[in-house]
């Protein structure tokens, strides 16, 4: 089971492992209330929303759901470089599970993390004395062992009321996954991770960035941007309700005017459904392309402090709107992929846009972790039914 709680949606999804496919079995969506930029406001709207939507996965799926795992968002999720190096104390002199443990506690343990939590400890590389860059250091033979790792961190008192919400929504949380990673989980390639690449995903409220190199983490972050940044923009220009704004802009919105006829017009409903005006297509796009290209940049800022991301990854809600992956190339100046959830059935059709990228992510999550491909040596439970993550490989 899986709960993606975004600032515009709730998605709750349950599928069985067939191996090496995910059957769908049932699919939930409700609004969020209650959620800001990925961030809980009101716990009690938040938890109704949860409510709705797992309560349409249920009827579905023809199940009943107790545990789930979620994802977690917001600005205030963040990532930090750490190392830390640890004396070799296995009576063989080569590195074991319990010297692993160790370093990777240590890294855990860093001064300056008050106020907030590591969800995810992902290593980089392992050095043994002398010998650096090693994938697993078991079974080298050595004094002193280090670690280099990427610490996924998120404020502690969000990360309890997200718990909180979903126990009072009737679920028990098995894990919790750092937004941008799910998506990541959920619509990146192997040979994607390989180089460069930045996976990006636009959503409601803001836009989750994974960057990875050489197969593993670089750097985890959010923007508190997105679709409802454009949606905003539309429905003060246009004198119409936010739904309706974001309606027209699902169905007639673009990024480029240019690629308007000036002859197309689209209807759009006044504010409180009163009245109804003809306006020019090319106007929603000269309203939409100042803020998506604003997006873009601010984007474009956070990869130039990458040095050599070479392609990007696009997903989310936004990634869906006309013209919005041209001007990200445009922009950045380098190749650009709209991706999708792949390699589903069931009712696989119901998770297969990009703003189901999480959710997919996160059903692949709890896929591996069931199956044991989960490579975690250490797993603690707080008395918040929060759980932490050291892994040793992420994909």
């Amino acid at each position: 089971m899986a709960v993606d709680l975004g600032t515009s949606t709730v998605r709750c999804a349950v599928a069985d492992d067939d191996g090496s496919r995910l059957r769908v079995l049932g699919v939930g969506e409700a609004p969020s209330a209650g959620v800001r930029k990925s961030v809980i406001v009101d716990p009690d709207a938040a938890t109704a929303s949860i409510s709705r939507a797992l309560d349409l996965a249920e009827r579905a799926a023809g199940v009943e759901i107790d545990s789930t795992l979620m994802t977690l968002g917001g600005r205030h999720l963040m990532s930090r470089s750490r190392q830390a190096v640890v004396s070799v104390a296995s009576r063989s002199g080569a590195v074991g599970t319990g010297d692993l443990n160790r370093v990777l506690e240590a890294v855990r343990e860093a001064p300056d993390l008050d106020g907030t939590e590591v969800v995810h400890l992902i290593p980089r590389s392992y050095a043994v004395d002398q010998m650096a860059e090693l994938r697993d250091p078991r079974g080298v033979a050595g004094t002193r062992l280090g670690v280099d790792a990427e610490l996924v961190l998120a404020s502690t008192a969000h990360l309890e009321a997200l718990v909180e919400c979903a126990h009072a929504a009737g679920l028990r949380v098995d894990d919790v996954v750092a937004q941008p990673l799910a998506s990541a989980e959920g619509v990146v390639r192997d040979r994607e991770l390989e180089g460069s690449v930045a996976v990006v995903d636009v959503g409601g409220g803001t836009t989750d960035i994974a960057i990875f190199r050489g197969g593993t983490i670089k750097r985890v972050l959010v923007l508190p941007v997105g679709g409802q940044n454009v949606t905003k923009d539309l429905a003060t220009g246009l004198h119409c309700d936010l739904e309706e704004a974001e309606s027209v802009k699902i169905r007639h919105g673009h990024c480029d005017p240019g690629q308007i006829r000036p002859e197309e017009m689209v209807t759009v409903v006044g504010m409180g459904g009163v009245g109804a005006d003809e306006v020019p297509r090319r106007w929603l796009a000269e309203v939409i392309e100042p803020r998506t290209r604003e997006m873009v940049r601010l984007i474009g800022q956070v990869l130039d402090q990458e040095d050599g991301v070479s392609r990007v990854v696009l997903t989310g809600g936004c990634a869906r709107l006309q013209g919005f992956a041209a001007a990200v190339h445009q922009i950045l100046e380098m190749p650009v992929r709209v991706a999708v959830p792949e390699g589903l059935f069931g009712l696989a059709d119901q998770l297969g846009m990009p703003e189901h990228a999480a959710t997919v992510g996160l059903l692949r999550w709890g896929q591996r972790s069931a199956s044991g491909h989960d490579h975690s040596n250490q797993r603690t439970t707080r008395s918040t039914g929060r759980l932490n993550r050291w892994l040793h490989e992420l994909f």
